[in-house]
């Protein structure tokens, strides 16, 4: 069996609401392995996005227990927590959370720069990650000067620079139209390898297909798990080649 990267225990999340207890995630046990991409689909308050804040080491179980690329979530301190995100995880948003103050260049630096690493040497990595990208050109311009699957792919740069162990997407192609959408999945499957694994939340069966399993949410619970419909092989070759048919 290959090594765990992502280890639900019998995980349930409670928030109060108006002095009711609301049970966002009810005994989820999910194990999400290097090397594989995991689709989680369900309706509107199912419990994803709480899955994904769970996972991305932004907020704690009620009980069970959470435990990302060995670390404990359950246990762990906000510092540790706060260096496992910088390091290991990249988060991928439908509305991109780029900083429109900052260029492309140095919206993907900046989880380098936050972790120390030189401002010259943070640079040069997103450079050459925009290059890959297909973004060569756009590393000096400003956000709002491109078009929405460009900074969505800004936004995938962001997430992956450094060494990440897990990616996770939150919708990522809510605001794209289906080709923009389909560009977007296949960078995001490129990204997993033998030493990354990734979790996409997703409404849309075309995009969870190219994931290597699909686990179903209702209630906070998982309900089903299966393969996709669809079996979508992993990708070979630069990222270059991938990118060259993107909107630009």
């Amino acid at each position: 069996m290959t090594s765990a990267l992502v280890e639900f225990e019998d995980v349930t999340r409670t928030h109060s609401s108006g002095g009711t207890q609301v049970h966002a995630l009810q005994g989820v046990d999910l194990r999400v392995d290097y090397g594989e991409l995991v689709a989680v689909m369900g309706p509107s308050g199912s419990g994803k996005t709480n899955l994904l804040n769970l996972a991305g080491a932004l907020d704690t179980p009620t009980s069970g227990r959470v435990v990302v690329a060995g670390v404990d979530l359950s246990t762990a301190s906000p510092d540790e927590r706060a260096r496992l995100r910088r390091r290991s995880i990249g988060l991928v948003f439908q509305d991109y959370n780029l900083v429109s103050s900052l260029t492309v260049r140095e919206n993907v630096a900046l989880p380098l720069e936050l972790d120390d690493v030189a401002p010259r040497q943070a640079s040069a990595q997103a450079t050459a990650l925009l290059a890959r990208l297909g973004l060569a050109d756009r590393g000096s311009e400003f956000p709002d000067r491109l078009s929405g699957g460009q900074r969505q792919r800004v936004a995938i740069a962001r997430s992956v620079i450094g060494t990440r162990s897990l990616i996770l997407a939150d919708e990522p192609t809510g605001a794209l139209d289906s080709v923009l959408g389909e560009e977007v999945i296949e960078l995001l499957r490129a990204q997993i390898g033998p030493e990354c694994g990734g979790i996409l939340v997703t409404h849309d069966p075309r995009y969870a297909a190219w994931a290597d399993r699909t686990v179903f949410l209702k209630d906070g619970r998982i309900v089903a798990g299966t393969a996709p419909l669809v079996k979508v092989e992993s990708l070979t070759g630069p990222i270059s080649d991938q990118a060259s048919g993107a909107a630009s």
